[in-house]
């Protein structure tokens, strides 16, 4: 259609897709279009009536002008005057964000723009097409800016002539599109819908474009390609892919059958496709598409496997992103289903499934998760057939499988099988119960005289003091029991109870005084005083206190950074600027200035005490994984997914030096404590050492055998270690470059490492779940800590050494102790994968950070807990007397009330 009107000579053509930001994009494509350019003199005059309709004033001397190209050719000696085009790219670029501006600013913005147009040879019509429409509700997250996107557009439909806009929609994105009354109003008997092509038009679609090429198609091979493709979702980009293997090898203008042959048919030609595609993904989205594809699978038992249509949320809703892209790389369909009203999708066709070894592949790996997660499904369909009867829950060994398979692979479970697989456990929990409390029942008489017997001779043989402890201790246990049954008040009731019956007891054991702490910790912070900073829209990737520790700063996928008063925990500022999610950030050593690092290839500089951006650093060409400031603050280091480390100078945000000499994507970078040399960690399975004051590679470090993940220098300067991909943690000279030890004992991927603030210790962390401690004099296995049940994400000491905080995908964070290796306390709250994990420097703080959007301050102050912890005590018994009068004064002399 568009080809025709174009050929029709009197119709001026703009097309776009509306994108992530559809009034950018917009602006961008009116700018954009300069075939035939206007002088600067129209464009000029064209700004001032713009700027004077609107009571703009002019700066400097940049008039608003739009150059809204594409005009036709004519006689006139104005005309003539059409010339080459006018902008260069910073003026484009600065056309192009005016002109968005103003029409996010001005309702007839666009019919401005439009009316321009149709002026200079008022015989033209303007065609606006809007193709993949779609994309303004799948990309656009901004519903602020698509309200107003529709808006310009319906304005300037309804009030200029001859002005036609055209939208290509998929149909099953209607809804959404009529969801907004005015713009569901204007498409009111103006759709037309279009259906799938039949097997006429298909044949049509491949030989009428060869006939105008000249080209034969031997006879029978469109119906053989056809036969092939069958009516599916995905016939159509099928074809394609098919035709342009095809199309590619064809000789002396024909299209045979035994070239088709040759490439392999449609199925060789999709997998062909879907590999290009694929490798053109990064390492984190090849791991997101493999959990993608596998649950468009159904998987065959002793026959093939089938195509599946999986939900968003079996999918993953952080996936979703993914998904449209590979629907846009036609990889995928995606849909809604008409009964559920839900979000699918589904491969663009079963011969995916069968041709594309990469799939083929990832099917053989995680066969058996995926035929226990369909029994999961069906077990689930029948519960809820039910009604939701307990006895279709799941139980013995189904439940036993249920829960290894939730701790192996649990983001890859939706949150309907994560709720059906806990009320299991929770009914079978519940069960154990009732059958122990009768079992006790029936010995109730022997053990009432065992207890009566055991209690005196106790009472005999210990001390006052021993006594004290026991209840101090029973207290604390049961603080934790009643959270565990999600009873929060009477949780904080005894882990407050605990805690002031240890007050002033200079006899309670360390022990002792820590399990009571941290008792009082969790039960305040997820009870009485919640200690969830809420607040961004997307995964939290990381978080950093300041210097003082009066500021927290967390980053996340949703394109923005957050600033924190750690003394109330209420948000400051967010700072806004990237375009895309931000990896990480960095405060200096003074503290005055925050830098962040974002998958939209930028590094910023922010001021933290006004929350303003001081500069934007540009240069890398790819997304950038890793910042971080020299000792003294001068410097700093930016590490990309372009194969390069970039050095900054922080007092003018000018490029010191591009260090480069990897092959692949630098995942971290590190300053030796005294700054005199860098080490980077790439996927390229190598290390490199920099001289910071030249920008030349000192040595490479090589022996890993896959992506390098983890660096970090010992506190001394003298050891560098290193761990990634290959299971491996290495040990390093960092003087002379020399390997030192290889610690082996890992089964899985090492994702972080730390040394204890002395360097005596290494501590790293695992995909198997596990935390191991390393004396660094021998590089022998001190300790393996275990009891995560996921992988463990991150790791931190406290400023003191004496104890070890781990982060896991359990969504748990666990507490150490470093002198013995023992847990100390599990901290639960987050209902998500645990990133992040930070002591402040003070040690009273531990901030916890991840997928579930939150950041969690946990305050290990005692004074603090105690006084929270009673003030929610007060509260409570305002209105509900407490069971023994004497605890009205429980908290009597404990902090400030509120």
């Amino acid at each position: 259609m568009v080809k025709r009107l174009r050929d029709a000579g009197n119709w001026h053509i703009v097309d776009f897709r509306p994108g992530s930001r559809p009034l950018f994009n917009l602006a961008t494509a009116l700018v954009d279009q300069q075939e035939y350019c206007f002088d600067r003199a129209y464009l000029e005059k064209a700004g001032e009536r713009l700027a004077g309709s609107r009571g703009e004033k002019e700066q400097g001397s940049g008039k608003r002008s739009y150059p809204v190209g594409n005009r036709p050719q004519g006689n006139s000696q104005k005309e003539s005057q059409i010339t080459e085009p006018v902008l260069s790219r910073t003026e484009r670029l600065r056309e192009i964000r005016n002109l968005a501006s103003d029409l996010e600013q001005y309702e007839n913005g666009l019919r401005d723009v439009v009316d321009d147009i149709l002026k200079l040879d008022p015989s033209q019509r303007l065609l606006l097409v809007a193709d993949q429409f779609e994309e303004l509700y799948t990309l656009c997250r901004d519903t602020g800016e698509r309200q107003t996107f529709l808006d310009r557009l319906l304005e300037a439909i309804y009030n200029c002539r001859n002005f036609t806009f055209v939208i290509t929609l998929r149909a099953d994105f209607l809804g959404q599109a009529l969801s907004y009354r005015p713009f569901a109003d204007a498409l009111q008997y103006a759709d037309l819908k279009l259906g799938p092509m039949t097997d006429e038009e298909l044949q049509a679609a491949v030989e009428k474009p060869a006939a105008l090429l000249g080209v034969t198609i031997e006879e029978g091979l469109v119906e053989r390609i056809l036969s092939t493709i069958s009516v599916e979702p995905g016939n159509l980009p099928l074809l394609e892919f098919a035709l342009t293997q095809l199309w590619a090898k064809q000789q002396d203008a024909q299209l045979t059958r035994a070239v088709y042959k040759e490439i392999g048919g449609v199925e060789a030609a999709l997998a062909c496709y879907a590999d290009q595609a694929y490798n053109q993904l990064n390492f984190e989205e090849k791991e997101r598409a493999q959990r993608i594809f596998i649950q468009l699978v159904h998987p065959g038992e002793g026959a093939e496997d089938t195509r599946r249509v999986a939900t968003r949320a079996e999918v993953g809703e952080e996936n979703w992103d993914l998904v449209t892209r590979l629907a846009n790389a036609r990889l995928v369909v995606t849909g809604r289903d008409e009964k559920t009203g839900l979000d699918t999708v589904e491969v663009v066709h079963e011969a995916l499934i069968r041709s594309w070894g990469q799939l083929h592949q990832w099917m053989q790996q995680d066969r058996d998760f995926r035929h226990w997660q369909e029994q999961l499904r069906v077990a689930m369909r029948t519960w809820e057939s039910s009604g939701n009867d307990e006895g279709a829950l799941l139980r013995g060994k189904p439940l036993v499988d249920a829960e290894y398979w939730e701790r192996q692979r649990f983001l890859e479970l939706s949150p309907v099988e994560r709720s059906f697989i806990g009320l299991s456990v929770e009914l079978r929990d519940r069960e154990q119960k009732q059958q122990e409390r009768r079992r006790r029942l029936t010995f109730s008489g022997l053990a009432a005289g065992l207890v009566l017997a055991l209690g005196l001779a106790g009472l005999a043989g210990i001390g006052w003091g021993n006594a004290e402890i026991s209840q101090i201790n029973a207290l604390t246990q049961s603080s934790d029991g009643f959270l565990s049954s999600n009873n929060g008040r009477k949780a904080v009731e005894s882990s407050v109870k605990a805690a002031i019956k240890m007050r002033g007891k200079f006899w309670v054991d360390a022990n002792t005084r820590t399990q009571v702490k941290l008792a009082l910790l969790n039960t305040v912070h997820n009870v009485a005083a919640p200690n969830t900073l809420g607040g961004h829209a997307n995964w939290v990737n990381g978080i950093s206190f300041s210097p003082d520790g009066k500021m927290l700063a967390s980053v996340s996928n949703d394109s923005t950074v957050k600033l924190w008063d750690t003394s109330t925990s209420k948000e400051i500022k967010t700072l806004t600027g990237h375009t895309n999610a931000v990896n990480g950030i960095s405060f200096s050593p003074d503290g005055k200035m925050l830098a962040s690092v974002s998958n939209d290839s930028t590094v910023k500089l922010w001021d933290t005490s006004t929350g303003k951006e001081i500069k934007t650093l540009t240069g890398h060409a790819n997304a950038v994984n890793g910042i971080t400031f020299s000792p003294d603050g001068k410097m700093l280091a930016s590490a990309s997914n372009d194969s390069t480390v970039k050095l900054w100078d922080t007092s003018t945000g000018k490029e010191i030096k591009t260090l480069t000499g990897h092959t692949n994507a630098v995942n971290g970078i590190t300053f030796s404590p005294d700054g005199k040399m860098l080490a980077s960690a790439s996927a390229d399975s190598t290390v490199k050492l920099w001289d910071t004051s030249t920008g030349k590679e000192i040595k490479t470090l090589t022996g890993h055998a896959n992506w390098v993940f983890g660096i970090s220098f010992s506190p001394d300067g003298k050891m560098l270690a290193t761990a990634g991909v290959d299971k491996t943690v290495k040990l390093w000279d960092a003087i002379t470059g020399k390997e030192i030890k290889t610690l082996t004992e890992h089964t899985n991927w090492v994702n972080g490492i730390s040394f204890s603030p002395d360097g005596k210790i290494l501590a790293t962390a695992s995909n198997d779940s596990t935390v191991k401690l390393w004396d660094t004099s021998t590089g022998k296995e001190i300790k393996t800590l275990t009891g995560h049940t996921n992988a463990v994400n991150g790791i931190s000491f406290s400023p003191d050494g004496k104890m070890l905080a781990s982060a896991s995908a359990d969504s748990t964070v666990k507490l150490w102790d470093t002198s013995t290796g023992k847990e100390i306390k599990t901290l639960t709250g987050h209902t998500n994968w645990v990133f992040g994990i930070s002591f402040s420097p003070d040690g009273k703080m531990l901030a916890t950070a991840g997928v579930d959007k939150t950041v969690k301050l946990w305050r290990l102050d005692f004074d603090y807990l105690l006084n929270e912890g009673c003030n929610f005590m007060r509260e409570y018994y305002k209105t509900n007397p407490p069971d023994n009068e004497s605890d009205k004064h429980l908290c009597d002399g404990v902090g400030n009330k509120k």
